[in-house]
């Protein structure tokens, strides 16, 4: 249990990085989850209700930092947290610029609000992440599993998406700004009322994709398919629309400026 209760705490700091006096503060805390967790065991509770039972009485991170009078101030960068499992851990409003999430568990994680610039998500499982608000500019989601996540008013200018699979994931007000998704699986993802600039759309699947009311500028669809996407009502330049016109994209109803 000790190995799972550590396993907790790293994903509870990771948002501070390698902080000053890191490695005496786990193992305090992590001696103190024992402790809690035997006298819930001695109780009469079950591993699995005891751990719950551990985890929910843990509190806030911030507030245990501050009691602890640990400096805080600094701004972690380059945080390595590849190969990590860390399902449902709340990253909100922590600044994790360059932060490696590669071959990382994430599954339900709570993005939201944090600085995650040049960050790196490889092979990373992110099925019903929250990214809400989250800056991603110049980040990296390369064979993640993006289903039901969000990124609602995220940034996503020039980041590199490929390989992913976008089954219900919510874009609505997200920055779509020389973003380029690669080799991925957008069927019936809605982009629509948005303003995608100098987005790059390669190699991907777009069957049932809505970019209805959409205003598409220098936005490029290399061998993507859009003959079953939806433009209805969009507005997109002369080269966007000559572009998506030789995909045999349904253009009926498109503005062309």
């Amino acid at each position: 249990m000790n190995n799972k209760l550590a396993t907790f705490l790293d994903g509870a700091f990771a948002p501070y990085g390698d902080f000053p006096a890191r490695a005496d503060v786990k193992q305090e805390l992590l001696a103190n989850l024992t402790e809690k967790y035997d006298d819930f065991k001695k109780a009469g509770k079950t591993d699995d209700e005891a751990y719950a039972a551990t985890i929910a009485s843990f509190g806030d991170v911030a507030e245990i930092m501050e009691q602890m009078q640990v400096d805080t101030s600094f701004a972690p960068r380059n945080t390595n947290l590849k190969s990590s499992n860390m399902p449902g851990s709340d990253f909100a409003g922590a600044n994790l610029t360059g932060a490696n999430f590669s071959s990382s568990a994430l599954a339900g994680s709570d993005f939201s609000n944090a600085n995650l610039t040049q960050s790196v998500f490889k092979s990373a499982a992110l099925k019903s992440a929250v990214f809400a608000g989250a800056n991603l500019a110049q980040a990296t989601l390369a064979s993640c599993d993006l289903s039901g996540t969000n990124f609602e008013n995220a940034d996503l200018t020039d980041t590199q998406i490929k390989s992913s699979n976008f089954n219900g994931t919510n874009l609505k007000g997200a920055k779509l700004a020389r973003t380029t998704i690669t080799r991925s699986d957008l069927s019936n993802v809605s982009f629509e009322g948005m303003s995608l600039e100098g987005v790059v759309f390669e190699s991907d699947s777009l069957k049932g994709a809505s970019f209805k009311d959409a205003n598409l500028h220098d936005v490029s669809f290399h061998f993507s398919a859009v003959k079953h996407a939806i433009f209805d009502g969009a507005t997109m330049d002369k080269v966007t629309y000559a572009v998506l016109k030789g995909a045999k994209a349904n253009l009926e109803n498109v503005v062309v400026q």
